[in-house]
């Protein structure tokens, strides 16, 4: 495969006429290419279009990937700041409630967007299953704004293709041009030299506002928390036009460069049509039940087997099912999310076949009826966390001659892989001094059940050896800045 670089420019800056101006620059230097790039679209910039008398720009943006940034980017409140305080199915209704209409404008003007991207460190779990049922099959989002850190590999999370790479360009990059052009494609080419034959795109991240106006807009008007009247929101401050001319003559002649170095150019759409998920509807064996219950035993843990890759809340459907009925040679994977609350603290104690049955049947139903783990299981005369469960039915479907299994203290693996708090951006410039969504990060690793790995289509099917959750290696060294 011939080295790879995805394009996102994420398209935001409703209150600078100059950046419609600024797009058209961008359009124009990846069209003299033949270079695709993905664009994050807010709606309040499509409205801006009708107002502005510009919907051609739609138009512009066919052969691209259009994906969703929002309603309204950055105005208070944000996401982060509605969502922070709501529990996990408060939170998905706020999100929908919120970002409803802007999503079905973006999608009317320029059909299901390819992806979503959230603006700035407004990264919430919540957005993904509301996404996911309007049928956006992919999170894009960056290694210094995403709560996950899978290597900059590509994974799913939360049932959607989630792609969080480190960023290989200046933060921000077209606000550096031309000085740092030379330095931009240097960057581009340290990584792809350290990128293997199989390994992802390398990620460049801009704005097209950045080529037209000397500071971000939404700093200007929103920084700190501020929370000015519509009536005093004012356009960025702009760069000389000389300035900002040879900044986009210098975009143009990267992209030229770029296209010289033989890389080829891939959109959201490219990505999510390479890793599609197999899982859901699969129906599998004896065997492959087996070598699931096996990489569960331990831990709550993924299991991937080829092109098929399982996470461990389908894990714990899947073992539900193979033990509620007795029966493990015809089990379907039935997606589903993580649980909703966090998980009671319980003592390791034996417990009978016979119990360890019963409560997997009652799980079964409440995966049918919910469509999530649940948070707790009645087993015998308590409850227990679904980790420890997991790990227990894994063992049991194991050994089917044991009348008792030991219920023991698991981890879910898929924890491993969400940031600790300390290396969460929640110093966004536009939020308050001080502001911590601690309960977003608590649903994002909640919904760690939901993480897996995302192999791409062109690998085998299911016949390997299945495998569980490792700790994931960067497909090349890091570059770039969180």
């Amino acid at each position: 495969m011939s080295a790879e670089v995805a394009i996102r420019m994420d398209t935001e800056d409703f209150l600078t006429p100059e950046s419609d101006a600024a797009l058209e620059a961008v359009l124009d230097a990846l069209g003299r290419h033949g270079a695709a790039a993905t664009f994050p679209l807010v709606a309040e910039k499509l409205r801006s279009w009708e107002r502005r008398g510009r919907r051609h720009l739609v138009a512009r943006l066919a052969g691209h990937a259009v994906g969703y940034h929002s309603n309204t980017h950055s105005v208070h409140p944000t996401i982060a700041e509605e969502l922070a305080a709501l529990p996990w199915a408060e939170a998905r209704a706020a999100f929908a409630a919120r970002e409803a209409s802007g999503f079905a404008e973006v999608s009317a003007a320029c059909g299901v967007p390819a992806c979503w991207t959230q603006p700035g460190g407004n990264w919430t779990a919540a957005a993904l299953p509301v996404l996911r049922g309007w049928g956006v099959p992919m999170e894009f989002s960056e290694g210094w704004n995403s709560y996950l850190d899978f290597g900059g590999l590509p994974c799913r999370y939360g049932g959607l293709l989630h792609w969080s790479p480190p960023v290989c360009a200046p933060k921000p990059f077209l606000s550096a041009l031309p000085a740092a052009g030379g330095a931009a494609l240097a960057q581009v080419r340290g990584a792809l030299e350290a990128m293997p034959a199989d390994g992802p795109p390398v990620c460049v991240v801009a704005h097209p506002t950045e080529l037209c106006t000397s500071a971000f807009w939404d700093a200007v008007n929103f920084g700190g928390g501020r929370r000015p009247a519509p009536a005093e929101w004012r356009p960025a401050p702009l760069r000389p036009a000389a300035e900002a001319a040879a900044a986009a003559d210098a975009f143009g002649r990267y992209v030229g460069e770029l296209r010289a170095m033989g890389v080829r150019f891939v959109t959201a759409r490219d990505f999510a049509a390479r890793h599609p998920d197999r899982a859901p509807g699969t129906r599998l064996g004896g065997a492959d039940v087996r070598g699931i219950a096996a990489c569960a035993r331990a831990e709550a843990s993924w299991a991937v087997s080829g092109n098929l890759a399982l996470s461990a809340a389908e894990v714990f459907a899947v073992l539900c099912s193979a033990l509620g009925d007795g029966r493990a040679d015809r089990v379907a994977v039935r997606p589903c999310d993580g649980p909703p609350a966090p998980c009671p603290e319980a003592a390791c104690r034996p417990v009978d076949r016979a119990d360890l049955r019963t409560a997997a049947r009652w799980c079964d139903r409440f995966l049918e009826e919910h469509g999530h783990v649940p948070a707790a299981i009645p087993l015998g005369r308590g409850a227990v966390a679904p980790a420890d469960f997991l790990a227990a039915a894994a063992r049991a479907v194991l050994d089917p001659e044991a009348e008792r299994v030991a219920v023991l203290p698991a981890v879910v693996a898929g924890e491993r892989y969400v940031k600790a708090p300390d290396r969460l951006h929640w110093d966004w410039p536009v939020f308050a001094a001080g502001f911590a969504p601690t309960g977003l990060w608590l649903q994002a690793r909640l919904q760690a059940w939901t993480l897996k790995p995302a192999p791409r289509a062109a690998a085998g099917p299911g016949a390997a050896p299945w495998r569980g959750a490792p700790v994931p290696v960067t497909g090349r060294r890091r570059h770039g800045r969180e």
